[in-house]
């Protein structure tokens, strides 16, 4: 029978738990390698490990288990949050988590983890990084122009802020560049057939491809725009309750803001994404929910030109029909 061990992640710690033979274990061990080799030594073999996605913690943990052979399955915290929550548990520690999250897995039998590459995990860091300092310079610029509203003012304060954003800037642009020399050495093929799509262009490209990695990992286009948040939602019960809500919003933020900024652009630029908005629009549709809409076209005519290998069309169904 298989050994779920459910890990709990912290920064320096973490707590493995499971069950052997009705009978309770739990390791206390360190956050690091010598941790993890004493996990190995002391779990049942063939065990199955399952934690939490926590922010970059838990990643050195499932790599190490994931290189040596080990089944590992990464887990969604909100899910196993609800999980938790419908054990009515009276008490909290990492200790009690640690085998709620081990019987999760083996509830949910979760799907083994596909761990990233050297280079996914450093465009993932480059593309936070470039987003902090968007937010940085943002900040700095709304200071400035404070201070510079007012007659009687601190000439060093203003100096101070001005050599503050050029070098923010300068830092963001090293970032950038290196985002786009990691892209195009290993995804310039892809980049080309997605910046052929109007309305997609270089920056989208990147941090398409940042989050998402390799496409071939989703079956289908529907999956993909799951994953990134922009399916709708409905609500129904019985005959009292029916309505359609907005879209998950359960995926990666970062993506789904970017479409939502590119399907702005594509309403122009691209004729099939032109022509299905002013459809829905004619329909009675709000902007946004059309420009939602669109969104989700954007990233199946995205996932077409992926895995078809072929550059967009305009109008590919009129011209074949």
């Amino acid at each position: 029978m298989e050994t779920w061990v459910g890990i709990d992640i912290s920064k320096d710690t973490f707590d493995a738990a499971w069950l052997s033979n009705g009978k309770k274990n739990h390791l206390k061990l360190e956050n690091n390698v010598k941790g993890f080799k004493r996990l190995l030594t002391e779990v049942p073999t063939e065990s199955r490990f399952a934690m939490e996605a926590t922010g970059e913690y838990h990643l050195n943990c499932a790599r190490y288990l994931f290189t040596r052979g080990n089944m590992v399955a990464v887990l969604n915290p909100f899910a196993v949050k609800k999980h938790m929550q419908s054990d009515l548990r009276r008490c909290k520690n990492d200790k009690s988590d640690a085998y709620l999250i081990a019987k999760f897995a083996a509830e949910k039998n979760s799907d083994c983890w596909t761990c990233p590459t050297d280079d996914e995990i450093k465009l993932k860091h480059l593309d936070a990084v470039v987003d902090g300092l968007q937010k940085q310079i943002r900040q700095s610029k709304n200071m400035l122009h404070s201070l510079t509203q007012v007659s009687l003012r601190d000439d060093l304060a203003v100096s101070i802020i001005k050599k503050t954003i050029s070098s923010l800037e300068a830092l963001m642009e090293r970032a950038r560049n290196k985002q786009l020399e990691m892209i195009e050495s290993n995804k310039k093929e892809e980049t080309a057939l997605a910046c052929s799509i109007p309305g997609i262009g270089l920056e989208t490209s990147i941090k398409f491809f940042t989050h998402v990695g390799n496409i071939n990992r989703f079956d289908s286009s529907r999956s993909l725009i799951s994953w990134i948040g922009l399916t709708p939602r409905n609500a129904q019960s019985g005959t009292s309750i029916h309505k359609n809500g907005g879209i998950s919003r359960m995926g990666c933020t970062r993506l789904r803001s970017q479409f939502y900024m590119c399907a702005v652009v594509a309403i122009k630029y691209n004729p099939d994404c032109r022509a299905f908005y002013h459809r829905l629009k004619e329909l009675g549709k709000p902007s946004k929910v059309a420009l939602i809409a669109v969104a989700n076209k954007l990233l199946r005519q995205l996932y077409a030109v992926l895995t078809k290998k072929e550059a967009y069309v305009p109008n590919f169904c009129t011209k074949t029909s």
